[in-house]
């Protein structure tokens, strides 16, 4: 098969950018780097739902090139390009596979109401959507956000692939260990969901997220760790604090923040703290069985457990990084936007302990209501899932 002159220069380009992530070394903890990139490099303002949907079909063919770019075949490839030593190579495969998929759907879906088909041409399947891809690669109008998006999805690639070349060896929001779990692509096109991890804060975090989800009149699932409440519960009533989390959905993060995957007294965390979230919000989801491990680190015997007790496990398909002191706020919000445009769809991971969810989440908000994408309540899952079984 003949490669183009723009596959071999993008192959060139693909080299040195993998050069610089691998000499960064890679940490079994997380990853070194990540992907985020200035969005005002885009050439319009996102103030409208076709404007949305625009650039929704260049983000997807964004990273459409790069994964045509770069060698993932075999086990070789995967460690070259993630530096994970025994990868996972047919966990890749079927992450390549599902994410393939994905995009052509949501190429579909940004595609509906434009005005004919040389607006959006039509792709029937991944090599039609691949030839799109490098198409429009050749626009020389958006030459700059083209270069800096393509290493924006070089870097998301990076981070993707190498959650799967580890799973099931260390589990991850990267897959599902079963069809109970969700991830956040179970919602409908433009829905997001809100969540937070590791409260209640110990300062006031907490409490000026709550406000503004108040303000808003918007509802989010709080994976609460039992210990945070524990000591939070000693200084006022369950009542009260009831009162503070109403319109929200508490559910567990564990009592402590620790990996789940293998923890000897995992079924001990997980009762204690389905305990005291049941006396601050008895009627919460199935009483405090919802859960989000930490670092989404779970095994099949705690889910046969939680299922048991009509509970499941969240994970989340949108990763802000909030915590990452390496991603300012601006480069965070910019991030969220590029995956929001991706993959048109999912639950928002933040930290109600971290200041840079809350001072973010007022520009999300505004991006969210002038690109018609909804911030679906907590309450509508539990209640859409509930229908459901």
């Amino acid at each position: 098969m003949k490669r183009s002159r723009a596959t071999l220069a993008g192959q060139a380009w693909l080299a040195g950018a993998l050069l610089s992530l691998l000499a960064a070394g890679v940490p079994a903890a997380g990853p070194e780097k990540l992907a985020s990139y200035d969005r005002t490099l885009w050439p319009e303002p996102l103030d409208s739902p076709q404007r949305f949907d625009r650039a929704s079909r260049q983000e997807i063919l964004a990273l459409v090139r790069i994964i045509e770019r770069t060698p993932l075949a075999d086990a070789a490839a995967i460690q070259a390009f993630t530096g994970v030593k025994t990868p996972n190579a047919e966990g890749v495969a079927r992450w390549l596979e599902e994410t393939r998929r994905r995009l052509l759907a949501n190429y579909r879906a940004a595609s509906r109401g434009c005005d004919g088909a040389a607006a959006c041409p039509p792709a029937a399947d991944w090599p039609a959507l691949a030839l799109l891809a490098g198409r429009a690669a050749e626009d020389t109008a958006i030459q700059t956000w083209r270069q800096a998006a393509e290493g924006f999805h070089t870097t998301y690639l990076y981070e993707q692939v190498r959650l799967a070349s580890l799973f099931p060896r260390i589990t991850s929001e990267i897959a599902r260990l079963d069809d109970s779990e969700l991830t956040g692509f179970e919602l409908p096109d433009r829905q997001f969901a809100l969540s937070f991890d590791d409260g209640p804060s110990g300062n006031d975090e907490t409490e000026r997220l709550l406000h503004w989800l108040r303000e808003r009149g918007s509802g989010a699932f709080f994976f609460v760790l039992g210990e945070n409440l524990e000591r939070r519960l000693g200084k006022e009533s369950a009542a009260a604090l009831g009162e503070r989390y109403q319109g929200q959905c508490l559910a567990s993060h564990g009592y402590s923040h620790v990996p789940h995957q293998k923890l000897a007294g995992w079924q001990d965390s997980l009762d204690k703290t389905a305990r005291l979230i049941a006396r601050v919000q008895p009627a919460g989801p199935a009483g405090g069985a919802w859960f989000r491990p930490p670092y989404g680190q779970r095994n099949a015997e705690q889910i046969a457990y939680l299922k048991a007790r009509d509970g499941r496990v969240v994970l989340w398909n949108i990763d802000s990084q909030d915590w990452n002191a390496k991603l300012p706020p601006a480069a965070m919000q910019d991030r969220l936007i590029t995956l929001m445009l991706l993959w048109r769809r999912g639950i928002l991971l933040f930290h109600d302990i971290h200041p840079k969810a809350r001072t973010a989440l007022p520009g999300i908000g505004a991006f969210m209501e002038k690109s018609g994408l909804s911030m679906v309540g907590c309450g509508e899952v539990v209640k859409g899932l509930a229908g459901e079984s």
